[in-house]
């Protein structure tokens, strides 16, 4: 079924950036051909637009810039059901399903949607039925059109592995961008049995990874864990992920006002996912720590597998609020009402995985609390910005509320780590300069 969207997917791809101006050389008279010129580029990711958050927005973005550059690109990916784990009515029937975002005087990008399993719980026997299912959906894929590139997004790393296999039936260049490091997740995330198909999985990865052309980590905590799946130091690159978010321009208590939050208490914000990884129950026991009468409010804003379960050890605490993920253009308001926005993860949590969600705390200019493990890629990122993080060790409620009254008690401080967060989020998470990095990489591949 080939049909034109409107709204959110067609927003999302059809973004500024894909204007299609070729750059010119200084004092050249012809133009500067970008490495996708002329090209097909097939991207894999189990996880894109319309999905609010996650992995989607960066691999949409991807998309948006490949299809400003490229003859053709097509998207195969999942149906959406992140983060709530839930397909929308649309999306059941249809064991697979073609959209065209069409753009005007240029070639639509074409998005094949395969149905896939989604757990509503999350175990290591569900995970492998969702990654199975989509692996299985790709493997029977056949493109009318033969790609020069294929792009791959993890998670999922059954996506990768048929990646991986597409590009050696059409012998062109294989990209996988490492969002996440799968096997270490089953090992990390606290899911059940994780720790008991953390080898299968990593040789599945291992697969994945070790014939592509070119491996791009998101965090160099990645790099060691990639090398020592066989690929070659000189064929892993960084690609930091970018701020996708636009700050909002209103102050905190205008913020508030429009979101109709009480203005007086002294307020921390947690978004995105709820799932195992986030360990969520531990910002619930510290809020145990600092009661109702301490002034200050706990907020989480989002949902995931973990909810229902999060939500009642919070039954009888007034100052923790749930509220349910917001639109796009409210999303910003909601960075904006905080004093302080936090990043939480299990004790066991390394270098798993990036949080998402940090390019778009920094980029709000709030100071961020982050209860992780020291020696993690999340402590290891948040290094990088100069102060604008306050690291207190994870699953210990006690060590996360005193770092709360710290932070409520000491204003001058919150204003260093917020200003210290602006100007990480000016000098490295433009979206242009993420993506001159991606061309180089790209340019890489196919030389």
């Amino acid at each position: 079924m080939a049909v034109r969207l409107e709204g959110a997917v067609e927003a999302a791809v059809d973004a500024p950036q894909m204007a299609a101006a070729v750059p010119q050389a200084r004092g050249a008279t012809s133009p500067v051909l970008h490495p996708l010129a002329g090209r097909h580029v097939v991207v894999v990711g189990i996880n894109f637009a319309p999905e609010p958050t996650g992995i989607a927005p960066y691999t949409t973005a991807l998309v948006s810039h490949l299809a400003a550059h490229a003859r053709a690109v097509t998207v195969l990916t999942g149906v959406p059901h992140y983060p709530g784990w839930q397909v929308p009515s649309p999306y059941r029937q249809r064991l697979r399903s073609l959209e065209q975002l069409v753009r005007p005087h240029r070639q639509p990008v074409v998005v094949h949607r395969l149905r896939h399993y989604v757990p509503r719980r999350q175990t290591a026997a569900t995970r492998a039925a969702y990654e199975a299912s989509f692996w299985a959906q790709l493997s029977a894929m056949r493109l009318r059109r033969r790609p020069d590139l294929v792009l791959a997004v993890t998670p999922a790393v059954g996506g990768a592995l048929a990646a991986s296999r597409l590009a050696r039936r059409h012998g062109v260049p294989l990209v996988v961008v490492v969002q996440d490091l799968m096997a270490r997740a089953a090992g990390q995330s606290g899911i059940a049995g994780g720790g008991l198909v953390t080898g299968l999985t990593a040789r599945i990865e291992r697969a994945a990874l070790a014939g592509a052309t070119r491996v791009a980590v998101v965090s160099e905590a990645f790099r060691p864990q990639v090398v020592a799946y066989g690929v070659p130091e000189s064929r892993v690159s960084v690609l930091p992920n970018w701020a996708h978010v636009e700050p909002s321009a209103l102050s905190r208590d205008d913020a508030r006002r429009a979101l109709g939050w009480p203005a007086a208490p002294f307020t921390l914000v947690h978004t995105g996912n709820i799932g195992l990884k986030q360990d969520l129950g531990n910002l619930v026991a510290a809020a145990r720590w600092c009661p109702d009468a301490a002034g200050v409010r706990f907020v989480v804003v989002g949902d995931g597998s973990q909810r229902t379960a999060v939500a009642a050890t919070a039954t009888g605490l007034r100052h923790v609020s749930f509220v349910d993920p917001l639109p796009d253009s409210h999303y910003p308001l909601a960075l904006a009402a905080a004093d302080v926005l936090v990043v939480n993860e299990r004790p066991s949590v390394g270098d798993m995985s990036l949080p998402s969600k940090l390019t778009s705390y920094l980029v709000a200019g709030r100071p961020v609390l982050a209860a992780v493990s020291p020696g993690g890629a999340t402590a290891r990122e948040l290094a990088r910005t100069g102060g604008a993080a306050l690291v207190v060790p994870p699953g210990d409620p006690a060590a996360l509320a005193g770092a709360v009254r710290e932070l409520r008690d000491d204003p001058e401080r919150r204003a260093r780590m917020s200003a210290a967060a602006a100007a990480y989020a000016r000098r490295e998470l433009g979206q242009e300069t993420a993506m001159r990095r991606l061309d180089t990489l790209l340019e890489g591949a196919l030389a």
